[in-house]
């Protein structure tokens, strides 16, 4: 059997009194009444995360049209650029060259600055159904006494008594059906 130090005895028990005497106990603190939220289905789910949803799929289908049409042109382009090399000087032909790749460069940068701008309406979006969720929670944790709640995406197991999701989702559907997604520039 190995032999403990006595300096690290005194070590180990002065650490012990420290923190005993800081830290607070189990009675000093508040008993938690917790209730859970599914966030991530009142985002996917709600009324006006349903119609933001929809603004947005009709956004993408206007920019998904401009990029085809941009896609329809560049393999005409590409096509056309085929045909006359056999046609052009080999200078010529890389300048032209050249000019496709930038148009294709071009066409990439556009559609991720789409894609950008269609998250970022989407963000905005959440960001108002959030703000409208909020004082819903913050007025049903007063009303029921709640001391804490908490995410379901952060809970292993909770009973289904805790959960509040159904109740928040009815106040926001009634305060907040619908949203307005203002269209990505």
């Amino acid at each position: 059997m190995r032999q403990i130090s006595t300096p690290y005895l005194m070590a180990l028990a002065m650490l012990f009194t420290f923190v005993g005497g800081v830290g607070a106990r189990a009675e000093d603190f508040p008993k938690a009444v917790v209730a859970v939220l599914d966030y991530a289905k009142i985002l996917r789910t709600s009324d006006a995360a349903r119609d933001a949803g929809r603004q947005i799929k009709q956004y993408r289908n206007s920019f998904r049209d401009a990029m085809q049409a941009d896609e329809i042109r560049l393999r005409r382009a590409e096509t056309d650029l085929k045909r006359q090399r056999s046609t052009l000087d080999q200078v010529e032909f890389k300048k032209r060259r050249q000019e496709f790749k930038e148009q294709v460069i071009a066409a990439q940068k556009r559609a991720q600055d789409h894609k950008r701008k269609l998250d970022r309406a989407m963000q905005r979006a959440m960001e108002k159904i959030q703000g409208a969720m909020i004082p819903i929670v913050k007025a049903l944790t007063e009303a029921k006494g709640f001391t804490l709640v908490i995410d379901k995406s952060q809970v292993l197991f909770a009973d289904k008594a805790l959960d509040v999701t159904d109740e928040v989702m009815g106040q926001l559907n009634q305060k907040l059906r619908t949203i307005t997604v203002p269209k990505p520039k």
